[in-house]
Parts: C-alpha cells; sequence; structure tokens
C-alpha cells in the first residue's frame, strides 16, 4: 500500500479546523470537552496514526504548525476556505486509513472511531465540507461499516431486548451486554428503564430476549460479554448488526411478561452495560 500524504492530511485538517474556529460550532453537550479541543486530539491521533501504519515516527512539527495556525487565524475577519480538492484529498486519505487499520492484525476500533467521530462533525459543516461531491458520506458509511464488521468478530455474548411484539405494540429494543434472559435481569436493563419513563401508562410489557455471540462461535464458550464500547457500536447500528456473518445466535427467543415497576435512577450505574434504540 502506497504511504499516506501526512502532510497533506495535516493541511487540510487544519484548514477545517481554522473554519469550524472561526465560524458557526455544533450544541456542546454537558460535560465534555469543547469541540475545539477535540478537533485537535482527532487531528493529533489520525496523524500519529497514519505515521506508525507508515512505520515512521510521528512528527511533532505538525501539530505545533496546527496550534500556531489555529492561534493566528482567532479573531480575523476573513481566511480562505478550503478547495474542493483538499477536501476531496482529505477525505481519500482518511478513508484509506480506515481500510488500512481494519485489515490491521490487531483491534484497532478506536482508532477507526476517532476517524468516524471526525467524519460525523464535518458532515454537520454548515456549509463547504458537507457536500455531496467530496465523497465525505461514503467515508463516514465506510468508518461505520468497518466498526460493525470488526465489532462482530470480536468473542463477545450479548442480548437483544425487544418489549412489545413485533407486530406492535413496539415500545424499544436495544442490545445489552451478557445473556439477559429472565424478567428480573430485564428490569436492570436501561432498555427497559428508559421505556417505563417514556410510557408510564403500560402496566405489563411483553419482552424477547435472545442471546448471540460475535467471532463465529456456535456457543457462549470462550466468550466475554460486551464491553461498552461493543454496544455503543451495535447499538449505533441497530438490528442490521445481527445480519453480520460473524454473529450467531446461541439462545432464545425467551418470551415473557415483565411487570412494570419503578425505574432505576440512571445516577447509580446499572449492574450491566446497555444501550437502547427507540
Amino acid at each position: 500500500m502506497d504511504r499516506f500524504d501526512i502532510r497533506r492530511v495535516a493541511m487540510g485538517l487544519t484548514a477545517y479546523a481554522i473554519e469550524r474556529q472561526n465560524g458557526f460550532e455544533r450544541h456542546q453537550p454537558e460535560d465534555s470537552p469543547p469541540w475545539q479541543e477535540q478537533r485537535r486530539f482527532w487531528t493529533d491521533a489520525i496523524l500519529q496514526g497514519m505515521a506508525r501504519l507508515d512505520g515512521l515516527t510521528p512528527d511533532p512539527k505538525l501539530m505545533e504548525q496546527y496550534n500556531l495556525e489555529l492561534e493566528q487565524a482567532k479573531g480575523c475577519y476573513f481566511f480562505t476556505p478550503t478547495t474542493r480538492q483538499t477536501q476531496k484529498d482529505t477525505i481519500q486519505e482518511l478513508r484509506r486509513f480506515v481500510a488500512a487499520l481494519e485489515a490491521a492484525d490487531d483491534d484497532r476500533r478506536r482508532q477507526i472511531n476517532v476517524v468516524r467521530e471526525l467524519l460525523e462533525d464535518m458532515s454537520l459543516h454548515p456549509h463547504w465540507w458537507n457536500g455531496k461531491d467530496n465523497s465525505l458520506g461514503r467515508a463516514r458509511d465506510e468508518a461505520d461499516l468497518a466498526l460493525q464488521r470488526m465489532t462482530a468478530q470480536m468473542p463477545i455474548r450479548f442480548t437483544r431486548i425487544l418489549l412489545g411484539g413485533d407486530a406492535g405494540p413496539h415500545w424499544a429494543s436495544g442490545f445489552v451486554s451478557g445473556a439477559v434472559t429472565d424478567a428480573e435481569l430485564v428490569k436492570q436493563t436501561p432498555v427497559y428503564q428508559d421505556a417505563v419513563r417514556e410510557y408510564p401508562e403500560v402496566t405489563d410489557w411483553p419482552a424477547l430476549c435472545t442471546v448471540y455471540v460475535g467471532h463465529g462461535l456456535s456457543s457462549a464458550l470462550r466468550t466475554v460479554d460486551a464491553s461498552s464500547f461493543d454496544l455503543e457500536i451495535m447499538n449505533r447500528a441497530g438490528d442490521s448488526f445481527l445480519k453480520e456473518q460473524s454473529v450467531r445466535c446461541v439462545g432464545g427467543p425467551h418470551q415473557m411478561v415483565v411487570p412494570a415497576g419503578p425505574a432505576q435512577s440512571q445516577d447509580s450505574p446499572a449492574p450491566l452495560q446497555m444501550g437502547l434504540n427507540m
């Protein structure tokens, strides 16, 4: 594989960060770092990752130049936006980076997730970077699919919970960690707790719980319970994750009715790590 054009990527991501710094900013979620800090982290991680895949030592001067240019651009009333070609070249290198990370021997999902978060940030750019002709949408989809494929290859165990029947009423569904096969365990999940808050009028909750494993295994032996990061990827994909070739059903569906009860406070951690798809 040809080496990455790291300097060109650094220039493109620096120009992008300047545009976001001097333009409209995204809503800032509570208890999260400022977007400017996150973009710097993403850029540094990507440039270092590319260098290491190329067998090189990361060049600290690239981030020094990044810091200098963003500082000089503060408060400027005019700056030159990136060209379409620069955008295309930058995004193309990010796509190549994702493909190389997926092809690597070890688990590089967190590095791919960094690229995905940056691409998601770009897709919300109000003017230039979210155009239709620079392959941004395709790059983001490729990162998502790579994360799904790699997660399905992990030797993990998880459960899909469906509250309500497939024919309706369908209230909520989501993937949770480990094997959840009885009503008491269902009650501990955020899938159930969030649904109770959303639909307080429901008194009895029909539930279907199906246990799955990854890595193409035929049983839950030699598996570990899915981590919060695994669940983040799975729940973002939704039920399409179950179509991955390496995912196997090993139990269920277990059908039950869960009587409504008070939802646990989200301030205290639940015993299981879970996610929710409404």
